[in-house]
C-alpha cells in the first residue's frame, strides 16, 4: 500500500536533522517512528511537507492512504490546520484523524465550550474578552485561568494564568492579547483532579485506559495546572512534580462516568480515529467538567495517547496500525 505522511514545514528534515527546532524536533522524531513501522510492514511511505504545492504534489504521488501529522496548518498558522484535511477530502484520498469540520469546531476553545454547554455537558463557566477593558461577567468567581482562544499543548499558559483578582487578570488578558495576537478564554478554575481521556474508533469506540496529572507532590506556590512548562519543560519542577498517571486510581463509577461522557464528547463533535479529552473533577461537589476535546492529539510514543494505549495492552506499532486501519474505513 502507498502511504504517505503528511507533515509541518521543518525546513527538509531528512536533509537537516540537527537544525530544526524542539518542536520540529518531536515532529520529525514522530514521522520517522511511524514511517518504519509502516516500511517494516512492507508499505511504500513517502513524507510530504506542507506548503503551497501540497496538493500537485499529493495527486501526482497519488497514496493510498494519507498520515496526517499536519498539525501546524499551512504558512505554520493553526488556524489553516483544517484546511489541510479539506484538502485531502477535495482529493478524496483516506486520511487519518479528523476531518476539516471536527477540527475547526474544536479549533475555537469558546464555540467548543458553547456546543458542550448546549448539549449539556458541564465545562467551566467563561467570558472571552478581546480587551482588558470589558468588564467581568459577575457571575464568574475568582480564582479565574486566562488562556489563548486557539492554542494547544499548553501554549500559552503559565502558572501566573492562574488568576486571584482583577489586578491579575487584566494583567494575563493583556498578556495574551498582546503575545498571541487572539482573544482571551477566561474561565473558571476548577481546582480538582485532571484526568485525560483518550479514544480511539470510528463508529464502534474504545475509550482507553483513564489517565490522571498526579499534582499532590507540586510545591504549595504553584497552582495545580497543566502548564506550558509542566508539559514540555523536563528540568522545571513544574513537569518533575506533575507525572502522569495511568491508569488513574479512581473508582468503578467515576470511571464509568469519564467514559460515558468523553464518548458523548467524541459523538457530538463528530469525531472518527482518535482524539483526547481534557477533563476535571470536582470532588467537593461531585462534578465532572470536560475542559477541551483534542482532536488528532499528539501521536508520539512517549505521548498520552501512545501512554493509555499501551496500558490498554496496544502496542505503539498497532496503535499506529490502527489508525490507519480507521482511516480506510472512515465513513464520509
Amino acid at each position: 500500500m502507498k502511504i504517505t505522511i503528511v507533515t509541518r514545514n521543518i525546513n527538509n528534515f531528512e536533509n537537516n536533522i540537527n537544525q530544526v527546532d524542539t518542536y520540529g524536533r518531536g515532529n520529525l522524531d514522530d514521522v520517522l517512528a511511524i514511517k518504519k513501522i509502516l516500511s517494516e510492514r512492507g508499505h511504500e511511505v513517502k513524507t510530504l511537507e506542507v506548503d503551497i504545492d501540497l496538493y500537485e504534489n499529493l495527486k501526482s504521488k497519488k497514496p493510498d492512504v494519507i498520515f496526517n501529522l499536519a498539525d501546524d496548518g499551512f504558512y505554520d498558522d493553526p488556524r489553516l490546520e483544517p484546511h489541510v484535511a479539506a484538502l485531502f477530502d477535495i482529493l478524496k484520498i483516506p486520511y487519518t484523524g479528523n476531518n476539516y469540520f471536527t477540527l475547526a469546531l474544536c479549533q475555537n476553545k469558546a464555540r467548543a465550550k458553547e456546543i458542550l454547554t448546549y448539549n449539556g455537558i458541564l465545562t467551566p463557566r467563561w467570558q472571552v474578552f478581546n480587551n482588558s477593558n470589558r468588564k467581568l461577567n459577575p457571575e464568574l468567581k475568582f480564582p479565574l485561568i486566562v488562556k489563548p482562544i486557539r492554542e494547544d499543548g499548553s501554549v500559552g499558559i503559565k502558572e501566573r494564568s492562574v488568576v486571584k483578582n482583577d489586578e491579575e487578570l487584566k494583567e494575563q488578558i493583556e498578556h495574551i492579547l498582546d503575545i498571541y495576537q487572539q482573544e482571551a478564554l477566561v474561565e473558571e478554575f476548577i481546582d480538582g483532579r485532571e484526568f485525560n481521556a483518550g479514544i480511539i474508533g470510528n463508529k464502534k469506540l474504545t475509550v482507553l485506559p483513564i489517565a490522571e496529572i498526579d499534582f499532590s507532590e507540586l510545591p504549595p506556590n504553584i497552582p495545580r495546572v497543566v502548564s506550558y512548562r509542566a508539559k514540555w519543560v523536563k528540568q522545571s519542577i513544574a513537569f518533575k512534580k506533575t507525572p502522569v498517571v495511568c491508569p488513574a486510581n479512581i473508582d468503578e463509577k467515576l470511571q464509568k462516568d469519564l467514559e460515558e461522557i468523553s464518548k458523548k464528547c467524541y459523538k457530538i463533535f463528530g469525531c472518527q480515529g482518535y482524539a483526547r479529552l481534557d477533563i476535571r473533577y470536582d470532588e467537593k461537589e461531585n462534578k465532572i467538567y470536560v475542559l477541551e476535546l483534542n482532536p488528532n492529539p499528539d501521536i508520539s510514543e512517549d505521548g498520552g495517547l501512545a501512554r493509555e494505549a499501551k496500558t490498554a495492552g496496544i502496542s505503539y506499532e498497532n496503535l499506529i496500525l490502527k489508525i490507519i486501519d480507521l482511516a480506510l474505513k472512515k465513513e464520509v
